[in-house]
């Protein structure tokens, strides 16, 4: 089971050293599969080829890729980047163009100028070329394996959180059940009783009266809705210990199924005893549906 939220970051570099690149990927819930870029501009073209390595692996969430081109250990000092001195002399002649004009004051510093877009040029890649892009897909998977790697962490405490709060339904259904079995019988009582109080003769006799007396139980016995619970709760932890793609989506339609039997059974079995134990239900499953939004 994994979690649709995590974190990856990894590097990759050439054979010599002169080329490496850090890509760091997010990712929160989302029910589709959704990727943003953040890349330099020469590394736009490599979009489709990313977004193709990325959907092979991750299958549902909203995802945020940044690439940096970073310097390799043996790449020489500033071989990425390079300070566009054309672009600096014009920015200072306006600069002072400006401060002569309007009296602006102050001194613009070397750290406010290195942010001028312009100003730094990084060194162009020629993605053309296999190598080099081979490099930028192996920094993507290595972040890949590391997002992974936390997507599954996260999912196992999940996982061990559901796992507990089933168990919990299946407890509090327990104690529901004993409490039920009575119910039908005490309805009908109440209801001859009602009837005995408005001065009605009832003939116990009557076939008629008699079917009605059925068809009220009936509709009071909550046993199919009991089982089906239980059998929905089985189905659950089988979801939960399976390790298959696409289990967000089966868990959150069984979720749905069983928080209608509960209201099923709450309506059915309408007493004081029962009805705090399904606002615990319902409240339980509220917070099961709000935490498998997070699995994939």
């Amino acid at each position: 089971m994994r979690s649709m939220t995590g974190f990856g970051r990894g590097e990759a570099s050439n054979a010599d050293g002169t080329l490496a690149f850090r890509v760091e990927i997010s990712s929160v819930n989302r029910k589709q599969f959704e990727l943003k870029f953040n890349l330099p501009r020469d590394m736009v073209s490599c979009e489709g080829l990313i977004r193709q390595a990325v959907a092979a692996r991750i299958s549902r969430g909203a995802l945020t890729l940044r690439v940096e081109v970073v310097s390799a250990k043996n790449a020489p000092a500033g071989a990425a980047l390079s300070i566009n001195r054309a672009n600096v002399r014009a920015l200072v002649d306006q600069a002072l163009d400006l401060n002569a004009e309007f009296d602006l004051g102050g001194a613009l510093s070397l750290s406010e100028m290195l942010l001028v877009p312009g100003i730094v040029d990084q060194a162009s890649i020629d993605f053309s070329l296999p190598e080099n892009t081979a490099v930028l897909l192996q920094a993507c998977s290595n972040a890949l394996d590391k997002l992974i790697e936390m997507r599954e962490t996260e999912g196992e405490n999940l996982r061990k959180t559901l796992v507990s709060k089933i168990e919990h339904l299946s407890e509090t259904v327990n104690q529901i059940e004993p409490l039920v079995k009575e119910l039908p019988i005490q309805q009908r009582d109440r209801l001859m009783q009602k009837l005995k109080d408005a001065g009605l003769e009832i003939d116990l006799n009557d076939d008629r009266v008699l079917r009605e007396l059925v068809i009220f139980a009936d509709k009071c016995d909550v046993s199919e809705e009991i089982t089906r619970l239980r059998s929905h709760f089985t189905h659950y932890l089988s979801f939960l210990n399976n390790k298959g793609d696409s289990l967000g989506r089966n868990m959150d339609f069984l979720t749905q199924e069983i928080f209608r039997e509960i209201n099923t059974l709450g309506n059915k079995a309408a007493s004081v005893e029962v009805s705090p134990l399904i606002v615990q239900l319902k409240t339980e499953v509220e917070q099961i549906r709000e935490q498998i939004q997070n699995i994939v």
